[in-house]
């Protein structure tokens, strides 16, 4: 009997560790640590599915019924705002891809026949150093003749290739950071395009900074009314309160799929969406995938764009 009864005591203190996680994971507020542990709330619900078959099979009643509370509790998390999407048959204004190269990746080669095969109109690159800005300058330059590249050697050089002609290109620095913006020439109008690479969250002060970055890039979405595309490593998953509030200052959608991850790949397979493209109203979605980018810690992104 005291067996039973040191075993149901056990049960009860799991399922209030595991019901404590659950209400950290969803209600915490947006510091850094909660913020790091909410950008893998898919994984999460994975690791309460596990435990719930567990409790299931060892007849655990109280952890069981707290790990599907916890697993409802964080799936109602995973929302994002998201953009219309038009059927595939409907014409696209842009094809946009975004690929971050990993600044040592050396294989420069595969990388610029993957963008060259990709057929899009505008190519966001991230992590842009001096050798891959000579490399895409050189063999992808030919078939997109307007570009903008600002290489650096700190992972946050960054470029922008169109084979369509821009009736500007200028570059923004949010926080130390450099952002592209450029007006593309399409057949339906001129479009805005900006080229993004937020700060990485890693500590504290990073996290801050992203935060940063991302609130200025709402206020300048905000400041024009063209049709906009926002793509790029913005270093947050697309249910990440970061994310919610660059949407509802700016007016921006996602326009990505909002659980396909991108980070880290291995393998061809990822973990967390962290690599978006984001429209403005009136803009939608006509269809979107992940691809794998040779040598690098991406995934890509091509997305067909209407206006």
């Amino acid at each position: 009997m005291k067996k039973l009864f040191l075993r149901k005591d056990r049960d009860v203190l799991v399922a209030g560790l595991i019901l404590t996680m659950a209400t950290v994971l969803a209600f915490a507020p947006d510091a850094f640590l909660p913020m790091l542990a909410r950008a893998f709330l898919l994984e999460w619900v994975l690791v309460f599915i596990m435990i719930l078959v567990w409790a299931s099979w060892r007849r655990r009643v109280w952890t069981g019924a707290a790990s599907a509370m916890a697993c409802a509790m964080v799936l109602l998390q995973l929302d994002a705002p998201i953009a219309s999407e038009l059927h595939e048959r409907t014409d696209a204004t842009l094809r946009v891809a975004q690929m971050n190269l990993l600044q040592p990746n050396r294989r420069h080669a595969e990388v610029v026949r993957l963008a060259l095969d990709s057929d899009a109109d505008v190519i966001s690159f991230q992590e842009v150093s001096e050798a891959w800005a000579e490399v895409l300058e050189q063999e992808l330059g030919p078939a997109y003749p307007f570009h903008r590249i600002v290489p650096g050697d700190h992972c946050y050089g960054i470029a922008l290739f169109s084979r369509l002609p821009l009736d500007r290109s200028d570059v923004l620095v949010l926080e130390n950071t450099p952002v592209i913006v450029a007006v593309v020439r399409t057949s339906k109008g001129p479009v805005r395009v900006f080229s993004v690479h937020a700060n990485s969250p890693g500590s504290w002060s990073d996290h801050q900074r992203r935060n940063a970055q991302l609130r200025q890039l709402a206020t300048i979405v905000r400041s024009d009314d063209l049709p906009t595309v926002v793509v790029g490593d913005l270093n947050t998953v697309s249910w990440d309160r970061a994310m919610w509030r660059l949407c509802l200052n700016s007016g921006l959608r996602v326009g990505t799929a909002s659980k396909a991850p991108t980070f880290p790949s291995l393998f061809g397979l990822a973990l967390i969406p962290i690599d978006h493209l984001l429209v403005s109203p009136g803009t939608a979605v006509v269809a979107g995938h992940t691809f794998f980018i040779p040598g690098s810690d991406h995934r890509g992104l091509i997305v067909d764009v209407a206006t």
